[in-house]
């Protein structure tokens, strides 16, 4: 039978490596998308088979408790693990953030299923080439806001986050939050978990980068690479400085892009219409939806493989 334990900072060398067995591009399957919304989503996990599965408490919809779908060794027989979990615990059978091509795979396992889409978590992915070069005419708005940034403030810097600037950039995300009135539980988590990224940097081992304007920081990113995307899970900017949104956008993907990646991933606008207006502007060449499962009661497919 699983066992499910609280997911905590001391797990990450665990549970990490996992996440590069992931085949598909969403948060969800990051590190830090995990670690950063672990609290909020009351994430715990087990591992069985070298196969790492997830439980969490999907809170958009009446906290229902689902798991994502395993990745390692075993998918299958992991999946049916959690079925026999769920009938032991008498509990609903549901699996959350689940894509397109993941529901083919419960719909053949499953016959009975009730599928919910949530479409204020769907992922933005962007071409890498796309954010790095902004050509064409649907870009002209972003290069507009870069080449005001750049006449107006020419003495411009970008530089890597380490153990040695980490500290000034907690100052400058503090001073931030003196200047902001948003009071929303995901806004006040995702402060959190800012804090603890900046104040546990190493232990998390994300990448960042610093934009500085006259050797002050007027904004900074974090994210970390998967296979083939770049995850961008912070970005914060002073936006007294006309443009310095666009820059760090551009700047942080052109440091950090490479021959493996792709890909850029925005990660969702939980419905935030500023968000998502931001992101759309940057024309993902897809938006990633998720899905919550459900397995009607009773209405399976029998655990043996055909």
């Amino acid at each position: 039978m699983l066992s499910f334990k609280k997911v905590a900072l001391n797990d990450i060398k665990t549970i990490k490596p996992y996440f590069y067995l992931s085949t598909n591009k969403t948060c969800d399957n990051t590190m830090g998308g995990t670690y950063m919304w672990r609290d909020y989503f009351s994430v715990e996990y087990a591992i069985q088979n070298e196969t790492l599965i997830f439980k969490v408490k999907v809170k958009y919809h009446n906290g229902i408790n689902a798991f994502t779908l395993p990745i390692g060794k075993d998918i299958y027989g992991t999946i049916m693990e959690i079925e026999k979990f769920c009938r032991y615990a008498e509990i609903p059978i549901a699996f959350c953030t689940v894509t397109e091509e993941e529901l083919t795979l419960l719909t053949t396992i499953f016959n009975d299923t009730r599928i919910y889409k949530e479409d204020n978590w769907s992922d933005y992915l962007y071409r890498v080439n796309d954010i790095v070069n902004l050509v064409g005419r649907k870009y002209s708005g972003q290069r507009n806001h870069i080449n005001a940034f750049k006449r107006a403030y020419e003495n411009y810097s970008f530089e890597e986050i380490t153990k040695r600037n980490v500290n000034e950039v907690k100052d400058f995300y503090t001073y931030l939050n003196l200047t902001t009135n948003k009071k929303s539980d995901v806004f006040i988590e995702e402060q959190t978990k800012t804090f603890e990224v900046l104040d546990n940097y190493n232990l998390y081992g994300m990448i960042g980068g610093i934009l500085r304007v006259n050797g002050a920081i007027a904004a900074f990113s974090i994210g970390e690479i998967y296979n083939n995307v770049l995850f961008i899970h912070i970005e914060k900017a002073d936006l007294k400085y006309r443009g310095v949104s666009q820059v760090i956008n551009n700047e942080f993907a052109k440091y950090y892009a490479s021959s493996v990646v792709e890909y850029v991933n925005r990660e969702e606008d939980v419905g935030d219409e500023g968000l998502r207006a931001s992101k759309q502007s940057y024309h993902p060449c897809e938006i990633i939806s998720k899905y919550l499962v459900v397995v009607n009661k009773n209405e399976y497919v029998s655990n043996e493989k055909d």
